[in-house]
């Protein structure tokens, strides 16, 4: 599976790889003659505070001041800084991820994201301040997290409310595209054992993206739309209380709220060739393709003490309002447009037992329940050409997705560590029954379907003399089965015995096989870590055209296993306290992917047996730079660079083919000065102006050129990376 890995490197990965991992350990010690060493960073990957060096499993952290300083605001830049991260930002709240090629693009979930522990269904891609640090967990999460962490999760971990100090911090960031980006947070002793922290934020963008308001082909009907089709605006807050009921009980109450008005998507109608793209930043559309979406969260979590283990209990509800306009066809003619109104309540209660001696045995274990209601009542809105229609106002609206969906899982888990010398064994498992049932509220069909999945857990560490470690572990994960929607208009779905149903589509499975190495090395200053995968990937999710079970003929439009793959792929990271003013970090990651034998598509037409599967991005490098040192007064000068490399993906999915979207490199330069209290910085995002696709597919052109014929038939549908950007941020904190 690893057949030409490093031959066929391109000679920009080489590159970088040369630069910051061509060191020989040797040398390390003269260039690091003033004794700074890496800090100690905690994670909560196995849901207790642990070193991240002493996790058998691959796990990437983001600390709270790289956050602030790089800016990271949104998953466009997580995707940026962690190799083989797959990560397309979608504002509809279901973003495109995919962690080492396992997860899901448009469909399912695939990865799970989580604030403090309380899984994001809804709104993975708002904006999360006042964060202490963000951590990509890889692989399958089935034991500790459940389903909907196939491919791995994504971790926000907030700022706890503290009883030390009144302290907060304001920060305003200008720049290009008419931003203006005002965040803030505060931290409030209310006594010696209660405490409150707020955060909030507004932004206002105009975006990079303009629609030219060319007249309607045929008609010449001015469309009059915005000019800034990628204008938007987002604001926000966050509400935490803490403190102690007794001196072994304590509570955290927390309330949020998010509001989000603006594109559904950055995307382009690309009419270019891979070897050739146009990215354009222009999209003529009769109608902006707009989303309104506004979530209202809230979390309650009780911390007890007992002699011989804790107790906690987390208690959420999420509710979420979004209203989504597209133009499908993404020109001036009116093909038709979607409007999707969807409504969304989640309500999770996990109970959590844990140890908490410092002895041999660690363990973990508790129950969880999640219970899911959306519903989803949109139409088609058919415009004059389908109609063959002599007036350009004349439309009919068909419903499309109308569906009343309910998802449950109930889980019990456990995790247990027991050391034995300098050997750690690790064993986990989780139940997991979920059941999802669905109803097409306007025909009346509906269907059921639960089932019980066993997930273990296996890990195998060996702690060295010289500060290291080998860890073989072994991990399943899934995700749940549901049921394909259908509206009037498309074919009704019927059993074998004429019943009522729907299509639905089986879960998907993946085990993962990791063997890995970590390790300090000269006195603290190095930290570097290598990690080797195998992923067998089963009845793997895609939207397709899928039969009809009555067995008349007709085709649904949803979601089918299509079959099996295999994933192998390796990942290096190191991590060098220079001095102490520099410590530079570099990270690579290499996917090796394919469909098994005789993977036929459900209607015969191909065997995808040996072809690699979509949205696997083989080659993917990090390098960061961070420099501080005393300046001027009480100020310290900072510079930071951030440079981010992805080679070339299959973008589409086996229904409709795929299409090759090229590498691209990004890098992300900072500059300025800071003290105790202020800090004014220079911001510079895609330096070099990189023109990207975080994802693409082959899409019909629905234009009135591919329509009747002087355009070509097929063209491909690309969601932008950010052009190049310049912002300047003032902060001071008290």
């Amino acid at each position: 599976m690893l057949r030409h890995s490093f031959h066929t490197l391109n000679r920009i990965s080489l590159a970088i790889l040369t630069i910051s991992l061509g060191i020989g350990i040797d040398g390390i010690p003269v260039a690091l003659a003033q004794g700074a060493s890496l800090e100690e960073i905690i994670v909560t990957a196995r849901k207790r505070d642990e070193n991240l060096m002493d996790i058998p499993e691959s796990v990437s952290a983001i600390g709270a001041v790289e956050v602030e300083r790089r800016n990271i605001k949104g998953l466009n830049k997580i995707g940026l800084a962690v190799p083989n991260l797959n990560l397309s930002m979608r504002t509809d709240g279901y973003p495109n991820v995919t962690i080492r090629g396992v997860g899901a693009y448009g469909m399912t979930q695939g990865v799970g994201f989580y604030l403090d522990d309380v899984q994001l269904f809804s709104d993975a891609s708002s904006r999360f301040g006042d964060i202490e640090r963000i951590e990509v967990l890889k692989g399958p999460q089935g034991v500790l997290y459940g389903g909907s962490n196939i491919g791995g999760a994504v971790k926000y971990v907030s700022k706890a409310p503290s009883t030390e100090a009144l302290g907060g911090r304001l920060k305003v960031m200008a720049g290009e595209q008419g931003i203006w980006d005002i965040e803030g947070d505060i931290n409030i002793p209310l006594s010696e054992k209660w405490a409150l922290r707020a955060f909030a934020f507004t932004r206002e963008d105009d975006g990079f993206m303009t629609n030219p308001g060319s007249l309607s082909p045929v008609f010449g009907v001015d469309s009059n739309q915005p000019e800034d089709v990628g204008a938007y605006e987002q604001s926000g807050g966050r509400l935490v209380l803490h403190g102690d009921i007794t001196d072994r009980v304590s509570i955290t109450a927390s309330a949020r709220y998010n509001e989000y008005d603006g594109p559904v998507n950055n995307w382009a109608r690309e009419m270019g060739t891979p070897a050739n793209m146009q990215y354009p930043f222009t999209l003529d559309t009769n109608l902006n393709p707009t989303h309104e979406r506004e979530t209202f969260g809230a979390r309650f979590e009780i911390n007890a003490e007992f002699d011989n283990f804790d107790f906690k209990s987390i208690t959420s509800y999420t509710d979420t309002e979004s209203d989504r306009h597209t133009d499908v066809d993404l020109t001036q003619l009116w093909f038709f447009n979607t409007f999707r109104p969807e409504t969304m309540e989640v309500f999770t209660q996990e109970f959590r037992f844990s140890s908490n001696s410092d002895g041999p045995l660690q363990w973990v274990g508790g129950v969880y329940l999640m219970d899911f209601e959306e519903t989803m009542n949109s139409y088609l809105d058919f415009g004059w050409i389908i109609l063959e229609a002599d007036d350009p106002s004349v439309h009919a609206e068909v419903p499309f997705e109308t569906r009343r969906e309910e998802k449950g899982n109930l889980a019990a888990f456990g995790n247990v560590t027991y050391e034995v010398g300098a050997w750690e064994w690790g064993l986990g498992l989780r139940i997991d029954r979920w059941e999802s049932d669905e109803e097409a509220v306007d025909i009346g069909h509906s269907a059921s379907k639960d089932d019980v999945e066993i997930l273990p857990k296996l890990s195998l560490t060996r702690h060295f003399n010289n500060d290291s470690m080998a860890y073989l572990t072994v991990s399943k994960g899934f995700e749940p089965g549901g049921w394909v929607g259908i509206a009037d208009g498309a074919p009704p779905v019927y059993g074998p015995n004429g019943e009522k149903t729907l299509a639905g589509f089986d879960p998907e499975e993946a085990i993962q096989y990791e063997l890995g190495w970590k390790g300090s090395l000269a006195d603290g200053r190095v930290q570097a870590t290598a990690a080797l995968f195998f992923i067998d990937y089963d009845n793997r999710q895609f939207e397709f055209i899928v039969p009809n079970p009555s067995g008349d003929g007709t085709l649904i439009d949803g979601i089918e296993n299509i079959g099996d793959s295999e994933q192998t792929g390796i990942e290096l990271g190191l991590t060098w306290q220079a001095n102490d003013y520099l410590q530079i970090a570099a990270a690579y990651g290499y996917i090796d992917a394919e469909w098994d034998s005789n993977t036929i598509l459900p209607d015969g037409s191909a065997n995808l047996g040996g072809q690699t599967p979509p949205q696997i991005i083989e080659h993917s490098t990090t390098v960061t730079a961070n420099f501080q040192m005393p300046a001027v007064g009480d100020f310290d000068f900072i510079a930071n660079l951030q440079l981010s490399h992805n080679g070339t993906m299959e973008g589409g999915k086996p229904s409709g083919g795929t299409v090759e979207n090229p590498e691209f490199t990004v890098m992300d330069v900072q500059v300025g000065l800071a003290s105790n209290n202020w800090e004014f910085m220079l911001n510079l995002d895609n330096a070099f102006d990189e023109r990207y696709y975080t994802d693409v597919e082959p899409f019909p052109n629905f234009g009135f050129g591919g329509l009747i014929g002087t355009e070509p038939a097929e063209i491909m549908i690309g969601t932008h990376g950010h052009p190049r950007l310049f912002t300047a941020s003032a902060t001071y904190r008290f």
